[in-house]
């Protein structure tokens, strides 16, 4: 009788969890170099954080934004 119950929550619990991860992702775009990478990236909203990423030569400028919600139909 356990493992009945346990093999119906088991699957629900990871739904949840999907669902609730994928309304937490956000948008990401590269804004080539470093050079004022902060003021580029505001032009995405006041949520956006910039990011250099010094793998690449001079570094590359990486924005982390929300994304737009779909729009009501």
């Amino acid at each position: 009788m356990a493992t009945a119950k346990f093999s119906v929550v088991f699957p629900i619990i990871f739904l949840i969890m999907f669902a609730l991860a994928e309304d937490c992702m956000g948008c990401q775009v590269m804004l080539g170099d470093c050079r004022k990478c902060g003021i580029r990236c505001s032009s995405y909203g006041r949520h956006a954080e910039a990011h250099c990423d010094y793998r690449y030569e001079g570094g590359a400028c990486i924005c982390d934004f929300p994304c737009n919600p779909p729009p009501n139909l």
